[in-house]
């Protein structure tokens, strides 16, 4: 396993600005997303100000639950996935649906999803393809559900939804993400969760053909990848093996492992030359860690801890896993940007920091 503390004088980490709020999006360009329960806000410069965009509607125990942080813990009264159209519009889901903005709008509507007579769930993660279409799989984390998984696409900026591939019942358990291969021309589709349902398939990018890369396997449990060339670079989510760093053949779909973990991991995010990505206090027989890690790297192969947080005392099931949470998308900008969950010191709370790499 790796040793963070000894990797940690390497690279220091000093944070600049702290705010209260959620780690949501970082867009090419620097811009920063936020949410601060069901709203959502903007920074353009490094997280000194931040901007009100727009928020999801709210009804009943909802209205009120923005007044305690362990309510909105417990209700999961906040934003899980964003992202914004070439045109400007946000589209955004919680546990209950999708949503979409126009630009100005400060009232999030329902989105029109064609999801026929099985209930939806809501995605983890939201896509935003080169061409403008918004793409996103569905996101249940019941064991064993045994109903189709379906994957939905936009073709109006997000305001209506129609099924575009569907994952037979019992194939996977759910979507964690799609990420577009700018090199290669096409998506990558990242699958969960148990026994043979792990998978990385490639999607064409007009959507009509699919194919699994590699399948049936927790080294194939993913949730964020770096795009390395020839290859993709990500560091397992599992609660049942051990989680690696992992090197993924695009082509062969041969993997090889190094590095291990004291956690899974759900959040990963470049940030200029910087790779990052956080492990989560998932307590398993093979997760023992009680403590939440930030990692950093320049080349994908050597990391270096830069924060760790320990999980607090609030039951992880009903009051959230232990994570220190790293937005969605990628940053040309160098500047770091993070929160923290369920963990002592950062919980509800983020932050802009810098990394300093010693000898650099």
């Amino acid at each position: 396993m790796v040793e963070p503390a000894a990797n940690m004088p390497a690279v220091t980490m000093r944070t600049r600005r702290y705010t209260a709020g959620r780690a949501l999006r970082a867009m090419r360009d620097g811009t920063l997303y936020l949410g601060r329960n069901y709203e959502i806000h903007r920074s353009d410069d490094d997280g000194a100000t931040w901007v009100f965009v727009t928020r999801m509607p709210s009804a009943g125990i909802r209205r009120w639950a923005g007044w305690s942080r362990l309510a909105s813990r417990l209700l999961r009264h906040e934003v899980r996935a964003m992202n914004v159209t070439p045109g400007g519009t946000v589209v955004a889901s919680n546990r209950e649906w999708v949503y979409y903005a126009a630009p100005g709008e400060p009232l999030m509507r329902r989105a029109k999803v064609d999801a026929g007579s099985q209930p939806l769930a809501p995605p983890m993660t939201m896509t935003v393809g080169p061409d403008g279409r918004v793409l996103w799989g569905e996101y249940d984390s019941t064991t064993r559900h045994g109903k189709p998984v379906r994957l939905f696409a936009s073709e109006d900026g997000g305001s209506s939804y129609e099924i575009a591939r569907v994952f037979e019942g019992g194939s996977i358990l759910h979507l964690h993400n799609i990420v577009w291969d700018t090199g290669r021309g096409h998506y990558w589709v990242l699958a969960g969760d148990h026994d043979d349902e792990p998978g990385i398939g490639v999607l064409s990018a007009d959507l009509k053909s699919f194919d699994w890369l590699v399948k049936g396997r927790q080294l194939y449990r993913a949730v964020e990848v770096f795009d390395g060339g020839d290859r993709l670079i990500y560091i397992m989510d599992s609660e049942k093996e051990r989680n690696y760093l992992v090197h993924l053949d695009k082509s062969s779909g041969k993997a090889e492992t190094s590095a291990e973990f004291e956690g899974s991991c759900i959040y990963a995010c470049r940030f200029g030359k910087w790779l990052t990505f956080t492990t989560t206090v998932e307590p398993s027989k093979v997760n023992s860690a009680r403590q939440a890690s930030l990692y950093v790297s320049r080349d994908g192969a050597t990391w270096s801890q830069v924060l760790r947080a320990e999980k607090d005392g609030w039951h992880p099931v009903y009051f959230q896993y232990g994570s220190i949470i790293l937005p969605r998308g990628e940053s040309d900008r160098d500047t770091i940007f993070f929160s923290g969950q369920a963990v002592r010191e950062w919980d509800g709370r983020a932050a802009t920091a810098t990394l300093e790499a010693r000898g650099a």
